[in-house]
């Protein structure tokens, strides 16, 4: 097990206008500001940010490497191939071994899994936008099989649940989560929160547009504005920072405003951790399913995720964190 440290990005303690000092909460990488006074339910004040990206252990990034999607509408796999990957890093970092160990899934090959086992050979995505393509499998495809690596379970959390969205990602559980994107999306100078094109103006849209698929892996709050940080697939280059020379020496990673969700965020638990009263049922295929189209119009999850997805990819050696065999469950 590795210990955690201190980081300066920890949350304080703060003292309230009635008098009591509210301590932090600890997590597993990063302690948490009282979000609001527990005597008299003040709301924190205090700036705060910590983020996933900046963990190292033994000079190993906890996030890995970042995605590049190119120029494929392939932002959902990409994103939950990433989320997926974290998890396990997070997992081994936590049991004191080399998170380079960890065998990353292939969004493309996640891709053509899902096109290949189709039932209807339509195109994915069916009824919603290219950049939200439901990646589901048979149900059978994770029965039968020995040695499958199962995500203990699938959850959401509401978009609007700022605290519960951080007490997941000081865990180091990263978090998958949609924006609209705009027209001025890959201009954004690092370290600045990119403004997502108003909902109010898309309120049309919102119900048919889930909008980009990233993964969350920290938050913040500034002069009472709140953010989170997010991992992109879009390459370093995307939100870079840079030193004299030009080289890249930080990239991938952006922020945006708290309020641009546009669906609930999708939780991956780790092993032995059950999803709770928010966990996604098993449901039936159903083929071009209305059920999905209803559940993304109610905003209830992110890109129709009213199922379990069943992913089938390579096999692995390693016995470790479950893999040891073929079979994905998510």
């Amino acid at each position: 097990m590795v210990k955690r440290g201190h980081s300066s990005n920890d949350g304080k303690p703060w003292k309230c206008r009635c008098g009591n000092v509210n301590k932090p909460t600890k997590h597993r990488f990063f302690k948490l500001p009282a979000f609001q006074c527990g005597k008299c339910q003040t709301k924190l004040a205090l700036d705060f940010k910590f983020c996933l990206g900046e963990i190292e252990a033994g000079g190993k990034s906890l996030i890995g490497e970042v995605y590049d999607q190119g120029n494929e509408p392939l932002c959902v796999p990409f994103a939950y191939a990433k989320a997926t990957e974290i998890t396990e890093r997070v997992f081994l970092i936590n049991n004191g071994m080399d998170p380079e160990l960890v065998i990353p899934i292939d969004p493309f090959e996640l891709e053509r899994r899902f096109l290949d086992k189709r039932p209807d050979g339509g195109p994915s995505g069916v009824g919603l936008t290219k950049d939200a393509e439901v990646i589901q499998l048979e149900e059978s495809e994770i029965f039968n099989q020995d040695g499958t690596y199962i995500a203990a379970d699938v959850s959401s959390i509401p978009r609007d649940a700022f605290e519960n969205i951080c007490h997941a990602m000081a865990e180091g559980i990263p978090l998958v989560a949609t924006y609209l994107v705009g027209k001025a999306q890959g201009r954004v100078p690092y370290c600045k929160s990119y403004k997502s094109p108003s909902l109010r103006r898309n309120r049309d849209k919102k119900g048919k547009e889930i909008g980009h698929a990233v993964v969350l892996i920290g938050a913040g709050m500034q002069k009472g504005k709140l953010y989170f940080y997010f991992l992109n697939s879009w390459t370093k280059r995307f939100c870079a920072r840079r030193n004299k020379k030009g080289e890249i020496i930080r990239g991938g990673i952006g922020k945006i405003r708290e309020s641009d969700l546009t669906k609930n965020v999708i939780k991956l638990s780790p092993p032995h951790e059950a999803g709770g009263e928010r966990r996604l049922e098993d449901q039936p295929y159903l083929g071009r399913n209305k059920l999905l189209e209803k559940v993304v119009r109610k905003g209830a999850v992110p890109m129709a995720f009213g199922f379990r997805f069943y992913l089938k990819f390579h096999d692995s050696k390693r016995s470790d964190f479950g893999w040891n065999g073929s079979t994905f469950k998510i």
